[in-house]
């Protein structure tokens, strides 16, 4: 025996042979994942009607329009759906504060807390 069999030394009976694969009857070659297979459907073209005319787009786009159509009509999900995706791209980002509050902000404050104290409502 040209070394001793044990923890990950497995018999020469027992180890791949050369050229052999480990799984032979694994996925074959040229097949595509499920990612690959959902984008082909996506782009493949159907006809719509739209303002009286037909029109050929790819699925992607019709679901695009059918989702904007059922949040326009007030379905809360397709609402929901659509400020979802168009945050996690990057819309909606949140203003700078300095933009929201007017330059003179402190003596407006000033002002209204003055009125408050004359009036006998700050204490």
């Amino acid at each position: 025996m040209p070394y001793e069999i044990g923890y990950r030394r497995p018999p020469p009976a027992g180890q791949f042979k050369k050229g052999a694969s480990g799984n032979p009857k694994g996925r074959p070659k040229g097949s595509k994942n499920f990612f690959t297979l959902l984008e082909q459907e996506l782009n493949q073209k159907v006809m719509i009607n739209e303002g009286g005319r037909r029109k050929s787009v790819t699925r992607m786009h019709a679901m695009a329009k059918r989702l904007v159509t059922a949040a326009l009509q007030g379905e809360p999900k397709a609402v929901m759906t659509i400020v979802d995706i168009w945050r996690r791209n990057g819309g909606g980002e949140e203003a700078a504060p300095e933009g929201l509050l007017p330059d003179n902000y402190e003596q407006i404050l000033a002002d209204y807390v003055a009125a408050q104290v004359r009036k006998g409502g700050v204490t």
